[in-house]
């Protein structure tokens, strides 16, 4: 992450960072993750090899007893500080980062490894740069390729592991490789514990406040972790990660209100709306075939969506499986967003969307104009078919 210019920053102040980057420290936190622990230590071992500054290596975890004895066990084996904490997963990483001896900290996810590189990139880029605060490494994965992982090829969820593929400026990253200098992270608060464990999002926010201290994302496409595909391999996980993590994106809409913006309303916003609509319309036409106008909403949204997506991708007619499921994959993650917005009883995120850089709101408005006529043209569709059922269906 590099502070930003006092232009590119506006009014946004921050003190002077201190220079000294020697030493990095480690945070890894996990849940029973005894044989990817093992890979990641073992291959953290081979990186820390590779740099002469000194390193520290903090795992945090909260697993059942026996799986809690083999994680210390390997922390002993290969010179890591093991603490077991009852924490979720954004208090862990504070947890790791408060205790941590280096003023720089680097996270990663226990589902990933270590190239030999991945250490001295990190250091390099504070070294070469004082002003840079925190850095987005690069992720590959690695695994087999089952039916659900070459379905998320078709999805934007892969898209923010790419972001450090090419060396730009980022307002957020995924944190399985997000180094931060000490100082700044304390200054900003660390991940945001009040976040719920569950639905994650926490580095999405994480991000934001730093922004809004004025500093930016620097990535490291030279700084690699290699992410497994085993936690993406079941449908069901996919399923369960999804509707979770749109879960998550109600937390962030709601931290921060003051930049929504109107937008086209979500297929989710459209079937709850119709609900009511149909209900009221079936009791004073007397007539029950109005009950159908919400799921035949949703269906009409969702054939859209694939023909679109096909329309758009002629290349990828010979996966439409692989299309279709990607579809029901989206339709997942924006129902765990119109969940989270019933539960809570807030329903901005449904019609808004959250713009924090300026410059994303002119970057989207011919897909949002496009988006806007195709749901508009979704909606005349079902209306006109529950019309005609209603006028020669008897």
């Amino acid at each position: 992450m590099q502070c930003k210019t006092d232009d590119e920053a506006g009014s946004h102040k921050t003190s002077s960072i201190t220079r000294n980057s020697r030493g990095i420290s480690v945070v890894i936190p996990t849940f029973k993750r005894v044989e990817m622990c093992r890979s990641l230590l073992a291959s953290l071992r081979d990186s820390r090899q590779r740099l002469n500054d000194p390193v520290e290596i903090i795992v945090v975890d909260d697993s059942p007893s026996a799986e809690a004895e083999q994680i210390k066990a390997l922390c002993t084996k290969y010179g890591a500080k093991y603490h077991f904490r009852k924490l979720g997963v954004s208090a862990k990483r504070n947890f790791g980062a408060r205790i941590a001896s280096h003023p720089i900290i680097l996270f990663i996810d226990s589902d990933c490894e270590a190239t030999p590189e991945l250490l001295v990139e990190h250091l390099a880029l504070y070294n070469k740069n004082e002003q840079i605060v925190a850095v987005l490494g690069r992720t590959e994965f690695k695994g087999s390729e089952s039916f659900t992982w070459k379905t998320l090829q078709f999805t934007p969820f892969l898209e923010p592991f790419r972001f450090a593929d090419s060396e730009i400026q980022r307002v957020w990253g995924p944190s399985n490789n997000l180094s931060c200098r000490k100082e700044i992270f304390e200054r900003v608060g660390g991940f945001d514990e009040t976040f719920p464990n569950k639905p994650g999002g926490e580095d999405v926010d994480f991000g934001i406040r730093l922004y809004k201290e004025g500093f930016t994302l620097t990535t490291s496409p030279r700084a690699i972790v290699l992410h497994t595909t085993e936690t993406w391999k079941a449908l069901s996980q996919a399923f369960n990660r999804l509707f979770n993590w749109g879960r998550g994106e109600f937390y962030l809409y709601y931290n921060y209100s003051e930049d929504l913006y109107y937008d086209c309303p979500k297929a989710m916003a459209l079937f709850l709306l119709m609900i009511p609509i149909a209900l009221a319309s079936a009791f004073l036409t007397k007539d029950l075939q109005w009950l159908i106008l919400s799921p035949l909403f949703l269906a009409v949204n969702f054939s859209s969506r694939i023909i679109l997506h096909l329309g758009f991708n002629p290349d990828r007619l010979a996966r439409a499986t692989h299309v279709l499921v990607s579809e029901i994959l989206l339709l997942v993650y924006e129902s765990g967003l119109a969940f989270e917005c019933l539960k809570r009883r807030w329903f901005l995120p449904l019609y808004h969307r959250l713009i924090i850089v300026p410059e994303e709101a002119s970057m989207s408005w011919n897909a949002q104009v496009f988006n806007t006529w195709a749901t508009f043209a979704q909606l005349i569709i079902s209306i006109f078919l529950v019309a005609y059922c209603v006028c020669h269906i008897k």
